[in-house]
C-alpha cells in the first residue's frame, strides 16, 4: 500500500526494511517535483525514516535547475525535520546518470561531504538497496557506542 500516490509519484514505507521508496512515474513540472519531495519528507518524518530509495528512472530528464533546487531548498530541510543524517540512494537510468555527470553545472557529490545527509547514485536497484542496508548497519553501530 502506498503512503502517497499521484500520477507522478508513489511513496511507500517498508516497515520491515525501515525504508522509504519513492518512485517518480514520469517527468514532472517544478511544482510537482517540489510537492513530491515535500510529501516524501512529510512521510519520512511521520515514519521516523532516514533511509530513502528515490527512483528517478521514469523521469526523462533531471537537469541542473532540479539539482540546485534540491541543494539550496530541499536538503537543508532534512536535518531540522528528521534530526539525524538522512541517506538517499538515487536510482537513475544510465543515460540520466551520464547526463548529470557530464553537466559541469551540477556539483560532484563530494561537495556534500560533512552535511547531515548522504547521497549516492545508482543504476541498479539491488546495489542501491545494499548500500542503504549497509548505511543502516553503520548507523546502528554508531548509535550503540
Amino acid at each position: 500500500m502506498s503512503s502517497f500516490s499521484s500520477n507522478y509519484l508513489t511513496i511507500h514505507y517498508s516497515t520491515e526494511q525501515n525504508l522509504l521508496v519513492a518512485r517518480w512515474q514520469r517527468s514532472v513540472m517544478p511544482f510537482e517535483m517540489h510537492r513530491g519531495y515535500g510529501a516524501l519528507l512529510d512521510e519520512a518524518a511521520a515514519q521516523d525514516c532516514r533511509f530513502w530509495l528515490v527512483d528517478t528512472r521514469r523521469r526523462t530528464s533531471v537537469d541542473a535547475a532540479d539539482v540546485h533546487w534540491m541543494l539550496d531548498e530541499f536538503y537543508p530541510k532534512l536535518h531540522p525535520r528528521l534530526g539525524r543524517t538522512t541517506f538517499l540512494a538515487f536510482l537513475m537510468a544510465p543515460n540520466q546518470l551520464a547526463g548529470i555527470l557530464a553537466d559541469a553545472s551540477v556539483p560532484a557529490l563530494d561537495v556534500l561531504d560533512g552535511r547531515p545527509y548522504v547521497i549516492q547514485r545508482f543504476t541498479e536497484e539491488a546495489n542501491a538497496l545494499t548500500w542503504l542496508q549497509q548505511m543502516q548497519e553503520h548507523e546502528t553501530l554508531v548509535e550503540r557506542k
